[in-house]
């Protein structure tokens, strides 16, 4: 998991953001009250409460190694606040302190404590599980205002998807459209091409390829090559193995906003690929909101759901 750079809020293009949406539907949304929630609820297939039987000498063990081994943690589930409950399936968990994760301490230091799990569901055979949202903040202890406010945004959210439509006003709509009618139609360096122009239509497209983006038609070439961003890229590309339209434009979307809801870049299940789009419809209505663009130190823009 490449190390995502951190983003400087700042409150530029509220013009542009005012135009991406239908006025009088965005109107009747409700804002999230924590912005940075939202954003990794919308990213985490399943929000579950439990207590983790952490495994305390074999994470110290393996913490030490210069390549650590993954650990299985064991959840004793109490409640499931979004999605499925992983039943039996352990959370995979990696031994290594890292800025995209909760850090070897803080499992420690919550294991068999009352915890509040965000998780993501990988595409493999068995089905496993991982903290979502690449951030440390997929794990918090289950105090009753934390749980609280979790569960009033998941209905806010669940309000959001249920009243969702599409807008074929959105700046850059027909366009986008016409893009995406090519692929499944072309293949090799033309289908790069497509991918490359969605690119190159920047924040304010967005929405529209949000919009337009549950396409399950497969592609006719399954990979795909984007311009790596990250300030310790060791290579200039990122390549991906799309099997579905919808694949290719979500590795799109996370290239243009830094974001990622849900891992299908490279393919995955029918209910992975429901899921990410879920996520970016609700990224989508958020726009709307104040304070949701940000600039990346590289001076790339990014844009972000980051509160202030």
């Amino acid at each position: 998991m490449a190390q995502r750079n951190t983003l400087l809020t700042i409150a530029f293009g509220l013009s542009i953001v005012l135009a991406t949406s239908d006025s009088a539907f965005a109107s009747s949304l409700p804002c999230p009250a924590d912005a940075k929630l939202a954003t990794l609820l919308a990213a985490s297939d399943t929000v579950l409460i439990g207590k983790m039987d952490v495994p305390e000498k074999r994470l110290r063990e393996e913490a030490l190694k210069p390549l650590p081994e993954y650990l299985d943690i064991p959840i004793d589930v109490e409640s499931i606040v979004k999605g499925a409950s992983p039943t039996s399936e352990p959370v995979r968990f990696y031994p290594k302190d890292a800025p995209y994760q909760p850090s070897n301490s803080t499992m420690l230091d919550f294991a068999g404590k009352p915890a509040i799990l965000f998780l993501t569901r990988a595409n493999s055979d068995p089905v496993r599980f991982y903290f979502a949202g690449y951030t440390p903040d997929a794990l918090k202890l289950a105090d009753d205002r934390t749980v609280s406010a979790i569960h009033a945004e998941v209905a806010r959210q669940e309000k959001i998807l249920a009243s969702w439509r599409t807008n074929d006003k959105l700046p850059h709509f027909a366009e986008v459209g016409a893009l995406i009618a090519r692929l499944g139609q072309v293949s090799d360096d033309r289908q790069q091409r497509v991918f490359d122009q969605l690119e190159a239509l920047g924040e304010t497209a967005v929405p529209a390829i949000i919009a337009q983006m549950d396409d399950r038609r497969p592609l006719r070439t399954q990979a795909i090559s984007l311009k790596n961003h990250a300030l310790d890229a060791f290579e200039g590309k990122r390549h991906y193995g799309p099997n579905q339209v919808v694949d290719g434009l979500a590795a799109v979307l996370n290239q243009i906003t830094g974001l990622s809801f849900g891992s299908i870049a490279n393919g995955g299940t029918k209910d992975q690929r429901d899921a990410a789009i879920r996520g970016w419809r609700v990224f989508a209505a958020d726009l709307d909101c104040k304070k949701r663009f940000s600039i990346a130190p590289t001076g790339s823009s990014r844009l972000s759901l980051l509160g202030s």
